[in-house]
């Protein structure tokens, strides 16, 4: 007979399982996400396009090579893990996220790959590679923002000299936070209803600013990954586009993502109406769809294919005991 707290394993399994699949039929069945879907079918199969493709689902593979590298590398600091063990958590993470606000189940999918007593200073480990991530997004898109107003918001000089000088100062004051990570083991441990897990948060000590800076290089190198499956995807529909204003607003539309707390149920909204406002200053009305078409694309390549793996690797995890191997 089965014990009570394999019951609750199992039935947590299922849940996850039936939500993910809901969560996929739903999104990809409605009609918004059905007239995107014909924006590809109608493609030609051209040289080209298969070419375009391919090269976007080979960064999608790139994209969670790195993002394990980076885990890895991580997470090492807390426990020793295989690189298996690394993927699988990855996976593990995608699949959760999808139901949770801001991604945060993310956290939880991969410190189940750790031992039940390292799963807290895990998620503090994976905190430090989400900050990088998260840096990495906002200051391409601070630097994005300043070239987009001097281009396209009509106004005067000072105005224009001082958003420029803001962006500089946010950009100097993210990476001076995250180069300075011990600065937040400090606030946190002065926080009284973290008491319980002070310990914990030791790990922070523990980053050389040269292994911060490796993260930082993961993270940058992820970046320029799905950004470029973007622009590959918005070349495949309008050519025209000229790349420097294209990964302009690219790195915008990344920003707004990254600053915005949603559900992955409501981010593909986020991300169509980012991508048809900013996009708009680019192209005629007529190619909105195209707009949108590429950044589901990019949605169901980086989110919703590695989330269904992962629902394997959610299916074989030993909830209590962290040995997954």
């Amino acid at each position: 007979m089965l014990k009570p707290k394999n019951l609750i394993v199992i039935a947590i399994k299922v849940a996850v399982l039936l939500l993910t699949f809901w969560f996929v039929y739903s999104k990809v069945n409605n009609p918004e996400s059905v007239e995107k879907i014909k924006a590809f079918a109608h493609q030609p199969f051209t040289s080209r396009n298969i070419a375009y493709g391919i090269i976007v689902l080979y960064l999608m593979y790139l994209n969670v090579v790195l993002e394990t590298l980076k885990w890895h590398f991580l997470a090492n600091k807390v426990e020793l893990i295989s690189w298996k063990k690394a993927l699988e958590s990855v996976l593990a993470g995608l699949t959760l996220a999808v139901f949770t606000p801001s991604r945060v189940g993310e956290f939880g999918g991969r410190v189940l790959y750790l031992a039940p007593q390292n799963r807290v200073k895990g998620v503090v480990a994976m905190g430090i590679g989400s900050f990088s991530q998260m840096m990495v997004t906002n200051v391409f898109g601070a630097i994005g923002l300043i070239f987009f107003v001097w281009q396209f918001i009509p106004s005067n000089v000072a105005i224009l000299i001082a958003i420029t000088a803001a962006g500089i100062a946010f950009s100097i004051l993210i990476l001076l936070f995250y180069f300075n990570v011990k600065w937040f083991y400090g606030i946190l441990h002065s926080l009284r209803f973290l008491n319980r897990f002070k310990a914990n948060f030791r790990i922070l000590l523990r980053f050389s600013k040269k292994e911060l800076f490796t993260v930082f290089g993961f993270s940058t190198l992820r970046y320029a990954v799905f950004s470029m499956q973007y622009y590959l995807l918005i070349n495949l529909f309008i050519p025209g586009l000229r790349y420097p204003e294209c990964m302009m607003m690219i790195s915008i539309i990344y920003m707004v993502q990254s600053i915005l707390p949603t559900f992955a149920l409501l981010d593909l909204g986020v991300r169509g109406a980012a991508a048809t406002y900013f996009f708009g200053f680019l192209i005629v009305s007529s190619q909105v769809v195209s707009v949108l078409a590429a950044a589901f694309g990019v949605w169901i390549v980086n989110i919703i294919i590695p989330a269904i793996i992962g629902v394997y690797f959610i299916l074989k995890v030993n909830f209590f005991s962290g040995n997954n191997n």
